[in-house]
């Protein structure tokens, strides 16, 4: 068996014993079709919520004039910077039945986060964001619209790339190619076909692919030719924050090919992602897009 099949099958079993022993009460079996979750997994990122949850807030209004329903779902990771507290605040304050939250006893990692968020959604469409971001309310049913008219797994956007109150440029908005094996540029702030997704395996939580989880998922649906699609729109404003995952591990999000981290770790885990899904070294440099561009008002976009 090959190191990505042992790793997904691992990874299977490990939620397999996760959902069943823990939060099985929480499983959403029977997702509906006609609406949306937002997905908000948070450690330590007490500060940024209450932008975050505003724009989802704000995004649901969008999706419900759109003759949409949604919910936002707050996972938090046992957090100790008063996440919690303020969490139950706004849901006391506001009693908000949009509005679920988890607050976990112990840490478990963004992936294992992730994979609980989509297996809790009341919904089968889930739009992924960290809570360091914030989404474009008006945009969002776009996105919803384009997962629902393509069937596929993915759909992601441009994303504004932000620090420190300045706009750098955009990310994620280079529609999938097969230069995806040297790096990803696909970001995974994106809605995603949850059922997909978790048949797929879910998110990697091996912790050798930490903080490359998302580049390891999006080849991995193309290798299962799952269709990944480009909307050509804004998501959303992609914070680069100091402490984040991005900061710390330099990795390639935002980047269009080669450039990779500098730590050790980093090269070791791009080294196994390559090994993975580029073996035969033919299609590093391969420019064939094997992802779709697609916007609701026009169709498929050549």
């Amino acid at each position: 068996m090959s190191d990505t099949s042992t790793q997904r099958a691992l990874n299977r079993v490990e939620s397999t014993v996760l959902h069943e022993h823990e939060w099985e009460h929480l499983y959403q079996r029977e997702k509906l079709e006609n609406g949306l979750t937002i997905l908000v997994p948070n450690w330590n990122h007490r500060s940024y919520l209450p932008r975050s949850l505003r724009s989802c807030l704000k995004s649901l209004e969008h999706l419900e004039a759109s003759g949409f329903s949604g919910e936002i779902i707050v996972v938090d990771d046992a957090s100790r910077d008063g996440s919690q507290k303020f969490l139950r605040s706004v849901q006391l304050l506001y009693a908000e039945p949009r509005l679920r939250t988890l607050f976990l006893p112990r840490n478990l990692g963004l992936p294992r986060v992730r994979n609980l968020g989509m297996r809790m959604s009341k919904y089968r469409y889930v739009c992924l964001m960290d809570a360091d971001n914030e989404l474009v309310p008006a945009n969002l049913p776009l996105f919803l619209t384009s997962i629902m008219d393509t069937g596929a797994a993915v759909v992601h956007g441009n994303l504004i790339d932000t620090s420190e109150g300045r706009i750098l440029g955009f990310r994620s908005g280079r529609v999938a190619a097969m230069r995806l094996t040297v790096g990803n540029n696909v970001d995974a702030f994106t809605v995603v076909d949850a059922s997909k997704l978790l048949r797929a395996g879910g998110f990697q939580s091996d912790p050798r692919l930490y903080a490359y989880e998302d580049w390891e998922m999006i080849l991995h649906l193309i290798y299962e030719e799952e269709k990944v699609v480009f909307v050509p729109a804004v998501m959303g404003y992609y914070y680069r924050n100091p402490g984040s995952m991005l900061e710390e591990t330099l990795d390639t999000q935002g980047t269009e090919e080669t450039e990779v981290g500098s730590t050790q770790h980093s090269l070791q885990t791009v080294s196994l992602v390559r090994r993975m899904f580029a073996q035969s070294g033919t299609r590093e440099w391969d420019p064939t897009r094997v992802g779709y561009i697609y916007h609701p008002a026009v169709g498929y976009i050549e």
